[in-house]
């Protein structure tokens, strides 16, 4: 449990740790929130596939960024290489994205799930703070972010339960049952 409470320390102080990193991390929460919030007053909506395409673009241009930065700080980091494999695989992710999006090899609802605000500007997040190198990669940092992202996942749920109103009068408007 100890080590669950300094990982947690771990996350926390990289918001600070590094002041220019908010170049980063301001547009990626501006749009994280701003995304949550249209989909919970809009409740009828789903993500588009060119939403879709748009989240994974987002994702694969931040982790280009970080490789950007990992690889002009030559830091010569022990840690290097984990990090190097972790935004590969975001990268990977990103571009599995752009792919299906582009295609449509997925379900719509597949699709939407997988590119969803949440995942997308968390793990844009954890790219951002990784490739960086203002926080460390340990087991009890990606238990805790694990933890967080459950957190998190969970209070945009209840917030976008509590919005809604908006799509709900464009509904009626429409002569369709509210939800």
């Amino acid at each position: 449990m100890i080590e669950i409470i300094e990982a947690f320390k771990l996350i926390g102080s990289a918001f600070v740790k590094e002041p220019s990193v908010w170049w980063f991390l301001a547009p990626v929460f501006l749009l994280w929130i701003g995304m949550e919030i249209y989909f919970g007053q809009y409740k009828r909506d789903r993500l588009g596939w060119n939403s879709i395409l748009a989240n994974g673009i987002t994702f694969s241009w931040i982790n280009i960024a970080s490789f950007r930065v990992l690889f002009m700080e030559d830091s010569g980091a022990t840690d290097f290489l984990l990090r190097f494999v972790i935004l590969i695989l975001f990268l990977v992710y990103g571009i599995f994205i752009i792919y299906n999006a582009f295609f449509h090899r997925l379900s719509p609802k597949t699709a939407a799930n997988i590119a969803s605000p949440t995942p997308i500007y968390f793990l844009s997040v954890v790219s951002i703070f990784w490739g960086q190198g203002i926080l460390a990669i340990n087991q009890w940092v990606f238990v805790d972010l694990i933890i967080a992202y459950i957190v998190i996942s969970l209070f945009f749920r209840l917030i976008r339960r509590k919005l809604g109103i908006l799509g709900e009068v464009e509904a009626i408007k429409k002569g369709q049952r509210p939800l």
